[in-house]
């Protein structure tokens, strides 16, 4: 075998290792880009490492290499995005929607999964607006919905397999108003009239129904005097407003009140409790806890920390399961995740929420009292076994139901009333007009709304 063969042979065989090598880097490129695309935030630069074809170079060379890897990167990391407004009709639904805009089942459950804890997006009112932002591969990227004027709700995706629920928060002030009014009649148009909102008539009604029957007791020309609460944003009201203070007076009724002191609950001018009564817990038996409230739970079914808003209790299918508080219900659905579920609008601030049952035995608008039984428990939407998911609402904020605050049947303690005495004076004479707000002894009540605002703000 001459030289010149042999030289050719050894030429032909570091080809091949070359190959060979360039090969074995392509496919461990590959295979790593593979594993990692699932957890890779959104949006991300999809970008090849650049093979290695020479054993050496020059540092232009290098140089030149490192700009034009820096120059994909930014390229590919720009993302373009284009927004759709789409108006929600009787009749619609969520699913109906994503079809309508072309957006994949798999990107439905998504989002259903990110709202799991929140159902904020689970039945739609026809008049709201939602925003669907795709980018330029017509890919969800965020879907958005105003949930009332100062909460916008965002589902933001995180990664290629999920979304993240967030909301964005519009600063409000509180206002205090005194209504003045004379009853014709009833006191239900005439409060209306007056500019009182549907819920607020419906609690005065609630506070005052022990000591008076408002159809048979009212009389036309009885007069009315309330102090309210009012939420604003800009100086315009959104809706949202409490009761400080309430009365009424008449033939039939001579001056019966009903007043907030400062640690939120009503009473009457003698300091008897007026506020409805909260169970604490949603059956009449106790059951084991097996999921405790926690701000950032680490889900046992996704494996990813999350907030799970409510409390889990341990027990068998078809347990008779009870409202917490007299309230009306607001809503009855079903959801993937959740299963079949219910919401109760309690008295005030409060609203409480039963997840996963197996039967509901109520319909919306239907009006229930304390201890009343509204469904069996269950195993349904995502769980890992039977149990009810109970949650307490303040304020539309989630608490610890097993600890926060909830109004119990005491009233003013003989230590105290003196106190009492001069808070209810204070009020009457806001709501005849001797004094007004300005005058008025309120940073009680100016401490209760920045609790309230504050409250807000960490939902």
């Amino acid at each position: 075998m001459n030289k010149s063969h042999i030289t050719i042979i050894r030429k032909s065989h570091a080809l091949r290792i070359l190959l060979i090598t360039i090969l074995i880097i392509a496919t461990l490129t590959i295979l790593y880009s593979s594993n990692t695309a699932k957890n890779t935030p959104y949006p991300s630069p999809l970008i090849q490492p650049n093979l290695v074809t020479s054993y050496s170079a020059s540092k232009d060379e290098l140089q030149n290499h490192e700009d034009n890897k820096q120059e994909q990167q930014l390229v590919a990391s720009k993302v373009n995005f284009h927004d759709v407004h789409y108006q929600v009709k009787q009749g619609d639904n969520l699913e109906s929607i994503f079809n309508h805009q072309n957006i994949s089942g798999n990107t439905l459950s998504e989002i259903l999964e990110a709202d799991e804890q929140y159902l904020d997006i689970d039945v739609l009112k026809p008049g709201e607006q939602l925003t669907f932002r795709f980018d330029n591969h017509n890919k969800l990227a965020e879907l958005m919905f105003v949930s009332n004027p100062s909460k916008t709700i965002l589902y933001q995706r995180h990664d290629a397999e999920h979304f993240e629920h967030k909301q964005k928060l519009i600063p409000t002030q509180w206002v205090t108003d005194v209504v003045r009014g004379t009853i014709k009649n009833s006191f239900y148009v005439s409060a209306a009239s007056a500019g009182m909102t549907d819920k607020t008539i419906m609690n005065i009604q609630k506070l005052l129904s022990q000591k008076i029957n408002f159809r048979r007791d009212i009389r036309n020309g009885d007069s009315f005097q309330v102090i309210v609460e009012r939420e604003t944003i800009n100086g315009s009201p959104d809706g949202k407003n409490y009761v400080v203070a309430a009365r009424i007076n008449g033939k039939n009724v001579k001056l019966l009140g009903a007043y907030m002191h400062t640690d939120g609950v009503y009473y009457d001018k003698n300091g008897n409790n007026l506020s409805p009564a909260l169970l604490r817990y949603p059956t009449k038996q106790h059951f084991r806890v097996s999921s405790p409230f926690n701000p950032r739970r680490l889900n046992p079914v996704t494996g990813r920390y999350a907030s799970h808003n409510g409390v889990d209790f341990a027990m068998p299918i078809g347990t008779p399961v009870v409202s917490t508080g007299d309230g009306v219900i607001e809503r009855v659905a079903s959801q993937k995740y959740a299963g079949k579920y219910l919401v109760i609008d309690e008295f005030g601030p409060f609203s409480t929420r039963y997840l996963h049952l197996s039967k509901i035995l109520v319909h919306k608008g239907q009006k229930v009292s304390r201890g009343q039984v509204i469904a069996l428990s269950g195993n349904t939407g995502r769980s890992t076994g039977p149990h009810l998911h109970y949650e307490l609402h303040i304020d539309d904020k989630p608490v610890n139901p097993i600890t926060a605050k909830i109004p119990l049947l005491k009233s003013i303690p003989k230590t105290d009333f003196a106190a009492y005495k001069a808070h209810v004076h204070t009020l009457d004479d806001l709501m005849t007009g001797k004094t007004d707000v300005a005058a008025s002894n309120l940073d009680w009540l100016d401490k209760w709304a920045m609790n309230q605002q504050q409250a807000n703000s960490n939902t």
